[in-house]
């Protein structure tokens, strides 16, 4: 009767193959993420696979970018890893390129920034981009560093001398009517420029949560004068009416925190911004970029 027994060099001859085929599965398996690293999660499916993920190019300024202090890093943008560009693309499942950068202005995405020797934002807007947000025109106003530069002179007149504080800084003039209509045609160049990219793209204009309406009082961490107070409100409520023209106009997504964010002011019991001095002041705190990333998250869904 013949055995019933396998040789063992057939075994291991089996046993090896196997071995082979798995090692050549496993490297089949892995793939690399936008950064060259590798990734170990397995391509079961394509939409695993961080290269087939939706590219999203985060555009703007500090509002965006999320500085966490006012140091700008490495990156000499204030970049911060839980800025609502990054929450959002890590709930949506996105390919985030971040590029946004603090103290930038529309001119830096379209052009090099001098001040910053930064390349323009536009560059990162390729082809196959699904995806674009633009939180922007806060600096071509001086909206945010005029705040600044008030309430320090403020604090220094009852003789608070915060750091980084120069009472000696007189604020720029409040931007006219013009200045506004000139912010929305460069808003509305920047979603030109993109299109000509990226014909395909969803273009989505995230305005800027208010430090202040025009019914605010001052508080401990607001130190304007009722006045300052009040042409903060129209400044913020005129910058938010550019956007909105701009988004309409170029028939764009159009997330608004300038008014969800009317309940978040400073002096709010659940502020989503720092007050002054602030770290940097007058900046999205923790619930601010979370507040803002939940509503870009509900509009883009």
């Amino acid at each position: 009767m013949p055995s019933s027994r396998i040789p063992l060099s057939r075994v291991l001859i089996v046993v090896l193959t196997m071995a082979v085929v798995a090692g050549v599965g496993v490297a089949i398996a892995t793939s690399r993420d936008a950064d060259g690293a590798a990734s170990a999660k397995p391509l079961m499916a394509a939409q695993n696979s961080p290269a087939e993920k939706p590219r999203y190019v985060a555009m703007g300024s500090s509002f965006a970018s999320g500085p966490e202090s006012n140091k700008r890093g490495p990156s000499n943008c204030g970049r911060s890893e839980d800025n609502y560009p990054n929450k959002v693309a890590d709930t949506l499942g996105y390919r985030l390129v971040d590029v946004t950068c603090a103290g930038s202005t529309t001119s830096d995405i379209l052009r090099p920034s001098k001040r910053y020797h930064k390349p323009p934002q536009i560059d990162a807007v390729t082809s196959d981009t699904d995806v674009v947000t633009l939180t922007t025109g806060g600096n071509d106003v001086g909206y945010i560093g005029r705040l600044g530069v008030q309430s320090c002179a403020n604090l220094a007149m009852t003789g608070i001398r915060p750091l980084r504080c120069n009472a000696n800084r007189v604020p720029s003039p409040a931007p006219v009517a013009a200045s506004f209509v000139s912010l929305e045609h460069r808003m509305e160049q920047i979603v030109h420029a993109i299109k000509t990219r990226a014909p395909k793209a969803k273009i989505v204009f995230v305005d800027y949560p208010p430090v202040v309406s025009v019914a605010d009082v001052a508080c401990q961490k607001l130190p304007l004068a009722p006045w300052e107070i009040v042409e903060a409100g129209v400044v913020a409520d005129s910058l938010a009416a550019a956007t909105a023209q701009a988004a309409h106009a170029t028939r764009s997504m159009l997330v608004q925190p300038s008014q969800a964010g009317k309940a978040h002011t400073v002096c709010s019991s659940a502020p989503w911004l720092q007050g002054f001095p602030g770290s940097p002041p007058y900046h999205p705190t923790d619930t601010g970029k979370n507040g803002v990333a939940r509503l870009v998250i509900d509009a883009m869904r």
